[in-house]
């Protein structure tokens, strides 16, 4: 949980340094607000098989995995490769 909590933190501070910031901690906020942005959708598709056989809305598993990226699937895949061991 604390990992989701520091993706959210990231997030937000991204978000204040653009809205708020100006000249270089501006385009550094800028940067890292899109950057994150784009590496989590990629990782949307990446492991979209995943949250497939997960179960559930794919709508909820995007939305978790742009806000928390690994620290969404990451405990989903361990969980299916310990249930596919058993």
């Amino acid at each position: 949980m604390k990992q989701k909590q520091s993706a959210l933190v990231m997030w937000f501070i991204f978000l204040i340094g653009m809205l708020f910031g100006s000249g270089w901690i501006a385009t550094v906020a800028n940067v890292g607000f899109w950057g994150i942005a784009l590496v989590h959708a990629v990782e949307f598709f990446v492991k979209k098989g995943v949250m497939e056989k997960a179960g559930g809305s794919m709508g909820h598993h995007f939305v978790q995995t742009m806000i928390y990226g690994l620290f969404h699937w990451k405990p989903l895949e361990e969980q299916q490769a310990g249930s596919t061991q058993e």
